[in-house]
């Protein structure tokens, strides 16, 4: 599945970077699509919070905008966020898509009912937080809402590998619920 996963963001990266640095990778705003995308993947098929197996979720509500409370359960999110560029959302929708139906949503909240579940059963409420980057390194903050009892906010550690960002690692607290 990881293969399938480099390769995606490999194609993804190749055809959102005009250049190349010595990493094999472009610098700056051009490299987020493709962290973004790994994120999230691995965020639903390994760290979903349902044992091991495929994603139990059949549809996935992403947030178009910064997700500032990604990767913090307890920060609040900014409505004055950042929109996802049209690159990072193909990106994502892109590499998602294999696992699910996509649909981009504006504010989570209107996707919850009162006890906190998803408004359309077996679907997950996706976040993204801003990557950070230097060199061929990266984190990117990610957050997976399923219900009162069912969340995940981590970061993830991205590193170039073979000029693709692969996750590599979580890279401070994780919490869930």
């Amino acid at each position: 599945m990881r293969i399938g996963v480099v390769f995606l963001a490999l194609s993804v990266l190749v055809a959102a970077c005009g250049t190349e640095e010595s990493t094999g990778v472009d610098s700056g705003a051009s490299q987020t699509p493709g962290m973004m995308a790994a994120a999230l993947v691995e965020l639903i098929t390994e760290d979903h919070g349902f044992a091991e197996g495929p994603p139990p979720f059949t549809e996935y509500l992403i947030q178009n905008r910064i997700d500032t409370s990604a990767g913090n359960a307890t920060a609040s999110a900014n409505e004055s966020a950042r929109q996802l560029t049209d690159a990072e959302r193909d990106a994502i929708e892109q590499a998602v898509a294999e696992y699910g139906v996509v649909r981009w949503i504006d504010d989570p909240s209107d996707w919850q009912t009162p006890d906190l579940a998803p408004t359309i059963e077996g679907a997950a409420i996706l976040g993204v937080g801003e990557p950070i980057i230097e060199a061929d390194t990266g984190l990117v903050p990610v957050s997976m809402w399923c219900g009162g009892v069912c969340g995940t906010w981590l970061t993830y550690r991205l590193d170039v590998i073979d000029a693709v960002w692969v996750v590599t690692d979580i890279e401070g607290p994780i919490a869930v619920s």
